[in-house]
């Protein structure tokens, strides 16, 4: 496969509280089961060290608790693992002049360019990484911008996912497009979810900018909320959470959602309705999270060692069924469960990366660009609006 193009740059000051985590929590809480997956296998050769510490924050259900206690058993180490409330607490734990000790924390898109101004990334040597290899990673993922520059990785993808179209195929045709959204039969049987970075650059999108997102003038936002208008007016009620989306759906209160996560199908259906996922031509929304091991870091090589372990083709499918997620490793797709497998449509990653892109955040102070607080205060005029 091809690598893709990676778009949007911008550092911010994102709390994620009411964005991504929320969209790990109801990933992680919605698919808890982990059956049919295979066991890890352990390959003492590879790394010499035997025992050691590490300190870890991270995502709930990122952090390979589950996943790697084997591994942890037959090496002799401990880890603790901390979970992160938000980016910015990430972010809090490692900046200043007293920062806390980590062998190895995540980062969310949009916040590597903000750490590495902040100094907070220690370079990666991937020659200590052999699973982090061309051969085995999505190209996407493979020393992209996001994660490789200055000839020098900082970043190891970890998962990814995507929050696109959520329709009821009784009762919608599929939406090929955004403005399919538009059709009268929707008026009063749409709603929005309330995670506003994964919208916020389809907002764009559909207003004729995404090649500009997330930099984006004064004049281009005012429009671009301008062309949202006619999909507030197909809503009669907002989701506040992903949750709330499939309450929604279930109870026939709405007939599609113009973005949300994509294990929505699969909740739905445990509650006796079929709805089903679209890409439109325009693309999803893109999420991913990636390794980094900060400057506080004490034990680097067990940290490189950890990292490759998550990157096993095992561990991977095991993280990436419990997130409802996709893998960066392209030999861990035949031990998903189809219906994961089929979701994020593994075989045709081509053309699905050549629409859907991977976007920065707005950034954070600028004179020139729209603020990432002002895109906060414009989204929160949209809620109110409902």
């Amino acid at each position: 496969m091809k690598k893709a193009t990676e778009t949007g740059y911008g550092i911010t000051g994102i709390d994620l509280e009411t964005t991504s985590l929320k969209r790990r929590t109801f990933l992680l809480g919605a698919a808890a089961s982990t059956a049919g997956l295979y066991m890890g296998s352990f390959a003492p050769g590879i790394f010499a060290a035997t025992g050691g510490h590490l300190e870890i924050l991270g995502w709930e259900g990122e952090t390979g608790d589950a996943e790697l206690a084997e591994w942890r058993k037959q090496r002799g180490i401990t880890v603790r693992s901390s979970y992160a409330s938000n980016q910015d607490d990430i972010t809090a734990r490692l900046a200043g002049s007293d920062p806390v000790q980590l062998d190895l924390t995540m980062y969310a898109l949009g916040y590597e360019t903000i750490y590495q101004e902040m100094g907070l990334l220690k370079p990666i040597d991937t020659s200590k990484i052999p699973n982090y290899a061309a051969d085995n990673i999505v190209p996407l993922f493979y020393k992209g911008s996001r994660w490789y520059w200055d000839g020098q990785q900082w970043g190891v993808p970890l998962l990814w996912g995507m929050n696109t179209i959520v329709y009821n195929p009784k009762k919608v045709q599929k939406p090929s497009e955004y403005k399919d959204l538009l059709d009268p039969k929707l008026k009063g049987r749409l709603t929005f979810v309330d995670d506003g970075t994964s919208n916020w650059s389809l907002i764009a999108i559909i207003a004729g900018y995404g090649d500009k997102y997330p930099n984006l003038t004064r004049a281009e936002f005012d429009d671009a909320f301008e062309k949202l208008k006619p999909y507030r007016e197909q809503c009669r009620v907002f989701a506040a959470s992903s949750g709330d989306a499939v309450s929604l759906l279930v109870s026939g209160e709405v007939d599609a959602v113009f973005s949300a996560s994509a294990n929505t199908p699969s909740e739905t259906t445990k509650r006796g309705v079929q709805t089903a996922l679209s890409v439109p031509k325009e693309g999803a929304a893109l999420w991913c999270d990636a390794l980094f091991i900060p400057k506080t870091a004490k034990d680097i090589p067990l940290a490189l060692e950890f990292i490759n372990k998550t990157l096993e083709a095992d561990t991977q499918a095991k993280m990436a069924t419990t997130m409802f997620s996709g893998v960066v490793n392209q030999k861990a797709v035949p031990l998903l469960p189809a219906d994961l497998r089929n979701t994020f449509d593994y075989a045709n990653l081509d053309a699905f990366f050549e629409k859907s892109k991977l976007y920065g955040q707005p950034p954070l102070s600028s004179d020139q660009y729209v603020t990432y607080a002002e895109w906060i205060d414009q989204w929160a005029n949209f809620k109110g609006s409902f």
